[in-house]
């Protein structure tokens, strides 16, 4: 009995030393993990009922196109060819895809950000050496494809939450993310300079049309409230993403200061969350608004103003508190994702000055 109780006792100090020696990195996946998996649990329970207690397809969305019909339109008793004669114009929506859950389309991408962040938790703590390896190589290559689809999910979201039911806009939108996260990765697996700034700058213009069509749906939304500001978030939390990685590249100062990999883990579950629960409750908010009835519920009595104040709040919190203690974090100063400009040349491609910085910031 007292060989099994000191046999628990150092499995348990010895489970304790190896977190407190874990990478960084490692311990950061396990926190968005735990933060993500909470996050999908509570919108899978807030999925909506389809049974008679509901008004029709609630927090549905469609996809379709628009038909545009010419005519003509004559006087009566008027030939087509008389004075009065007019081209008319009839637009109609064919609906190619209907009843799309928004809520489970978010809880899905909230299980989906979990379950990479579970993988990248799992690799740092089983083989930390080989996520290191070659500049973090499966580190990035684990990012872009999470962001290829749980970015490209959280997009659908919003424009679906911003009454958005052109498939042609989703289709740009899914597109337009692959060709973001390509470039992204270009610029992470680069060691020219320049040609670091001409992708990172290729990405945020392919960026933009997104935020245009976003904001418009946003605009021309009347009865739901903060539809402009899920826009204007997702416009600046989503620029973030660029900022980070061009700061990362342009200054040695700002890559002592924060990990390239610890500030996209903060950018990423501030964004997931934030413009997730904002666009969960303001669904659920216009049909409380509007007197529907809706199952499940958030609450009947719930002051959504100051629940979507407090998600505001507190998404400028997280970033803000995550990026001070991100500070304080262990750098490791062996990586060097991005080779700083050192010659007179458009970016180091100079092998031997390349390992001499190495050297130095060993």
């Amino acid at each position: 009995m007292l060989y099994i109780c000191n046999h628990i006792i150092v499995l348990r100090i010895s489970t304790l030393y190896s977190i407190y020696i874990m990478h960084s990195i490692a311990l950061n996946h396990l926190l968005v993990f735990a933060l993500h998996t909470a996050s999908s649990v509570i919108l899978f329970t807030l999925m909506p009922n389809d049974d008679s207690a509901n008004v029709k397809d609630p927090m549905k969305a469609t996809l379709g196109y628009d038909v545009l019909t010419l005519g003509s339109s004559c006087p009566v008793n008027a030939s087509k060819w008389d004075a009065g004669c007019e081209i008319t114009r009839t637009l109609t929506h064919e609906t190619t895809f209907e009843g799309i859950d928004i809520i489970t389309l978010l809880a899905v991408n909230e299980l989906i950000t979990a379950l990479s962040h579970l993988i990248g938790f799992v690799g740092w703590y089983m083989s930390e050496a080989s996520w290191k390896a070659d500049m973090r190589h499966l580190e990035v290559i684990r990012r872009q494809v999470e962001y290829g689809v749980t970015a490209l999910l959280l997009e659908l979201g919003i424009l679906f939450t911003l009454g958005g039911d052109n498939l042609y806009v989703a289709l740009f939108i899914v597109f337009g993310n692959i060709c973001v996260q390509v470039l992204g990765y270009m610029v992470e697996r680069s060691t020219d300079l320049m040609r670091q700034y001409y992708l990172l700058s290729t990405g945020t213009l392919v960026l933009l049309p997104i935020i245009v069509l976003i904001t418009h749906h946003a605009d021309k939304l009347e009865g739901v409230h903060h539809a402009v500001t899920l826009a204007a978030g997702y416009t600046v939390l989503y620029l973030l993403f660029a900022v980070h990685l061009g700061l990362h590249i342009t200054y040695q100062a700002y890559r002592d200061l924060i990990d390239k990999d610890h500030g996209f883990q903060l950018l990423g579950a501030a964004t997931k969350l934030g413009l997730t629960w904002l666009a969960v409750s303001m669904l659920h908010r216009t049909y409380h608004d509007l007197g529907l009835n809706k199952l499940p519920s958030m609450g009947d009595d719930l002051d959504f103003e100051g629940l979507q104040l407090g998600i505001l709040l507190g998404t400028v919190g997280l970033l803000l508190l995550g990026g001070a203690l991100l500070t304080q974090l262990a750098k490791d100063m062996t990586y060097l994702p991005i080779t700083a400009l050192t010659t007179r040349d458009f970016g180091n491609n100079n092998a031997k000055e390349t390992e001499m910085h190495l050297r130095n910031v060993r």
